[in-house]
């Protein structure tokens, strides 16, 4: 795949992590409180969600302090036609995990790999977007595969899918862990790693506003996917994977993708929510051979 060429996202940047709380609401005040009172949930009428501010193209804040982002929109567009309200808290990664595994937060809303390891600690939807895996450096770096990374130090944020990648993809290369995103960025760019690892629409982001280039992109081993509580509504998950392809079928679904992405549909996505396939067919977001 020509990098340079490489997908291009059409959000904002992402803004410092905060704790917020804002109302995603759909219908009436009425039918919102019973369709709530259907699931069970950590408060009565409301559908508690973790995200992250800082995780462009999934999850971040705008410049009104609202969360939004690809994972945000899907989420609050499923809220509207359920019909039910949704209360966002701002946190990282481990936080929305272990937030899940507290009883803290109904749902996390954001990028969230569903690997088999998470998979033992919460439940998870059907994936909903299916990308790829990047080491980035600077823009003076040289290496251009995984081996040139031995003996380098390279960032992963803490308890993510990449800090897995770094350990099991990068033999030899020296893991340095961080708490979050903006972490990673800032030591990238002060020197105190020589490369990080993101997922390839976070990394694409970055690398529009920041002297850093992509130098291995590699298919992600999973999907992005809603993580529920593990002791949680089972309905509340079933329907939003039946919105999520509701979405899929009535056009919806591709509207938002094409807001953040022009990247073709990834194959592995196809297989999980097959209606995809016939809205990308003969489109420019039909899956190519890579």
């Amino acid at each position: 795949m020509n990098i340079s060429s490489r997908r291009s996202l059409l959000i904002g940047a992402a803004a410092t992590s905060l704790l917020l709380s804002l109302t995603a609401c759909g219908g009436d005040s009425e039918a919102a409180g019973s369709a709530t009172a259907q699931y069970k949930l950590v408060q009565n009428g409301v559908i508690t969600a973790g995200t992250q501010a800082e995780q462009p193209p999934f999850a971040v804040t705008d410049a009104a302090g609202r969360p939004s982002g690809f994972a945000v929109d899907l989420m609050n567009e499923a809220a509207k036609r359920l019909g039910v309200k949704v209360q966002y808290k701002t946190t990282n990664l481990q936080g929305i995990l272990a937030g899940l595994s507290a009883g803290q937060y109904d749902i996390g809303v954001a990028g969230v790999g569903a690997t088999p390891e998470r998979k033992k600690q919460v439940a998870f939807t059907t994936p909903y977007y299916w990308g790829f895996t990047d080491v980035v450096t600077l823009k003076s770096g040289k290496q251009t595969k995984l081996p040139d990374f031995r003996g380098k130090r390279v960032g992963a944020v803490s308890g993510s899918v990449q800090e897995t990648f770094v350990n099991r993809e990068m033999p030899g290369a020296r893991l340095v862990k961080f708490k979050d995103q903006t972490a990673l960025i800032t030591q990238l760019l002060s020197g105190g790693v020589e490369a990080i690892v993101l997922g390839g629409a976070d990394a694409d982001e970055y690398a529009k506003k920041q002297p850093i280039r992509i130098a291995v992109e590699v298919d992600s081993l999973q999907g992005s996917a809603f993580p529920l509580r593990k002791d949680g509504d089972p309905k509340l998950l079933k329907d939003l994977d039946t919105q999520i392809d509701a979405m899929i079928d009535d056009g919806t679904y591709i509207k938002l993708y094409k807001k953040y992405f022009h990247d073709p549909i990834a194959t592995d996505l196809i297989k999980e929510r097959p209606n995809l396939a016939s809205q990308v067919v003969n489109t420019d977001l039909e899956p190519t051979q890579r």
